[in-house]
């Protein structure tokens, strides 16, 4: 069975600028526009028209924006959406970033464990529970061998059956294995995870267990119940 591994290169995250060639994400110029997560639609041509946030609202594009990583045309894409909302249901694109989906990997494919420490800022949910988010924070630093990338996976560890409620918690363990790269400088990275992965093995809720670089082994638990 095959890794499902994300690796992290030490490279900027692909962006789709419709109308602006760079941007700031933090008290910058744009620092004032809206941020959602999405699920982005490509039409027949590969551009984004229109997206779903997690709040489960439907923004159409005033004007559809191409995007490197949109490569196949009617589909749909989670993205990062930064922009001006307008009337009708209409949003004023500026950047559109796609994020990286995690998946799962299980136990017996890996030869060997790491955890690495790794920042976790956040585990969530979206509204609609289509969707597990985690915002983690890595070390990283310049190196002079392109193939040099951080490897995060989730591994399951077992299913705990809760008999206060009946439910049941997969447990996880975050893998990270940050090779020889150097820890200069932190940087952040949004990840989602498809909530199907977890219904199909009748998961209520996940508890996601990482070592951390400030205290330790840390685990963060979300509901998928709506």
């Amino acid at each position: 069975m095959r890794h499902l591994f994300i690796y992290i290169a030490l490279t900027a995250a692909l962006l789709a600028s419709c109308e602006n060639d760079t941007y700031d994400k933090g008290e910058g110029a744009y620092s004032y526009l809206q941020a959602d997560f999405v699920e982005a639609h490509a039409n027949g041509e590969k551009e984004i028209d229109y997206v779903i946030t997690d709040n489960g609202d439907s923004l159409s594009l005033v004007t559809p924006c191409a995007a490197a990583w949109a490569k196949t045309a009617d589909s749909t894409y989670r993205a990062a959406l930064y922009y001006d909302k307008v009337e009708g249901g209409k949003a004023k694109a500026v950047i559109i970033e796609q994020m990286l989906t995690m998946s799962l990997t299980p136990a017996d494919s890996i030869k060997e464990m790491k955890t690495d420490p790794i920042g976790v800022e956040a585990v969530w949910t979206d509204s609609r529970k289509r969707y597990v988010n985690l915002t983690l924070t890595l070390k990283v630093g310049t190196v002079s061998n392109d193939s040099e990338k951080h490897k995060v996976t989730l591994v399951p560890d077992s299913l705990h059956f809760n008999s206060h409620d009946t439910s049941r918690t997969l447990h996880l363990t975050l893998y990270h294995d940050k090779g020889d790269i150097p820890e200069y400088y932190t940087e952040k990275y949004h990840f989602s995870l498809p909530s199907a992965h977890f219904s199909a093995l009748n998961a209520d809720s996940v508890a996601i267990h990482a070592n951390t670089t400030a205290s330790g082994m840390k685990t963060l638990t979300v509901s998928l119940r709506r």
